[in-house]
């Protein structure tokens, strides 16, 4: 029988095996197994091999625990080889991102792609430009194109860079320049990067070891069968040759998410802090660290405040609910208050205050933050004793944004 902790607790949980982290849309963060999962709820399973279900509409996002490795391109019968077709990461302006080859488009407006999921070839799909984010070689794992893309950028495999507007991408991609275009060959190419907007539609959105994200019109989990998925293939620009009704592999499911107009989960620890003050009379603070920077999720990050400090974090433009547990490590001296303050309208409300020392070394916060919130403050103030060693842990600060 397998077993499993019913909720995160902080630093000291213990990781389960084959888990998974639940974020509903009150914030709450819930580790446990899934017995099954379709586009309409999911059967949990506890510690006694008691189920129950959630309903999907409670769901902000599921993320596995300890991801499985992704699929290897030589081992899929069919795959195209490294050179000159390589697989490519393919990123679509509505959230999606698909595994394929590029093929020639009968259309210059059109990228064609052989399509790929888990093991398998799943026809030939041909997507506008326009609803193209990026494109890059399946092992190039963080593409970062510049913050603000005013052109299209094309990245060569020797680290060459051309800007421009990309007319046409095949086996030739054309790149238009001021007054001149010229043409590269797509085996040199490593990423390619169109200045268009993303735009996320509603729907649930399944991620996958090899990072295809793809959002569904159905799906079908356990842990003990393949996962059987639904594809939209209009938007994926599918031919009648294409296959929309897909068979994966169910360890290949990293996460899921519900996509809804504007809402979503932001970590504090992704945030940039605006303002950091000492306080306690000290002349300096350290900036606060990020803890567990790869997490399957950003708002599993951690944030370590190692000093007594006044620390501001503006917030995403909606923000209504704030939740995160606190932790003072039990090793350390620490006595101080930790003080929670939101800002908005130049106005300054508090909404936690707790004094944190060694017999109240942990504390949890999830409540709704008021109108109008635009930045939220981490005050550590010491305590009687003075700053000494004062170091404050907060696991997990999350903020929910949205119309």
């Amino acid at each position: 029988m397998m077993t499993l902790a019913a909720c995160i607790a902080g630093a000291g949980a213990q990781t389960i095996k084959g888990g998974w982290t639940i974020c509903t849309r009150d914030l709450r963060l819930r580790e446990t197994l899934i017995e099954r999962a379709n586009e309409r709820e999911l059967t949990l399973m506890n510690s006694y091999g008691i189920r129950s279900v959630m309903p999907m509409d409670e769901v902000l996002f599921v993320v596995k625990t300890a991801p499985d490795q992704p699929a290897i391109p030589g081992e899929i019968v069919g795959v195209p080889s490294p050179e000159p077709s390589p697989v490519r990461l393919i990123t679509l302006t509505d959230g999606q991102t698909v595994r394929g080859s590029i093929i020639e488009s009968d259309l210059p407006e059109y990228l064609g792609i052989n399509l790929i999921a888990g093991m398998k070839m799943h026809g030939d799909a041909h997507v506008s430009l326009e609803r193209v984010l990026r494109i890059v070689d399946q092992d190039v794992r963080d593409p970062h194109p510049p913050a603000e893309l005013l052109d299209d950028l094309v990245v060569l495999r020797n680290g060459d860079r051309v800007s421009g507007f990309v007319e046409s991408i095949g086996p030739v991609v054309r790149v238009a320049l001021d007054d001149t275009a010229i043409e590269l060959e797509s085996a040199r190419i490593q990423q390619i990067h169109i200045a268009n907007e993303s735009a996320p539609l509603d729907g649930i959105y399944l991620r996958f070891a090899d990072r295809e994200v793809i959002r569904v019109l159905g799906f079908r989990y356990s842990a003990q069968s393949p996962i059987e998925i639904s594809v939209d293939p209009v938007s994926l620009g599918m031919l009648e040759t294409g296959h929309t009704e897909w068979r994966l592999n169910s360890g290949s499911l990293d996460s899921l998410w519900v996509s809804a107009p504007g809402q979503r989960v932001v970590s504090l620890a992704s945030i940039e802090p605006e303002d950091i003050e000492p306080v306690g009379g000290r002349a300096w603070v350290p900036t606060p660290i990020v803890l567990n920077e790869n997490a399957t999720h950003e708002a599993l990050r951690s944030i370590d405040f190692r000093s007594p400090a006044r620390v501001s974090y503006p917030l995403p433009e909606g923000a209504s609910r704030f939740a995160c547990s606190i932790e003072v490590p039990i090793e350390e001296w620490t006595d101080c208050v930790l003080r929670v303050i939101t800002v908005g309208s130049g106005r300054e409300r508090q909404i936690f205050e707790q004094r944190m020392r060694l017999d109240a070394s942990t504390a949890s916060i999830n409540t709704s933050l008021p109108q109008g919130v635009d930045s939220i403050i981490i005050e550590i103030d010491p305590g009687e004793h003075g700053p000494i060693q004062d170091r404050v842990i907060m696991h997990h600060p999350r903020v929910l944004a949205g119309e």
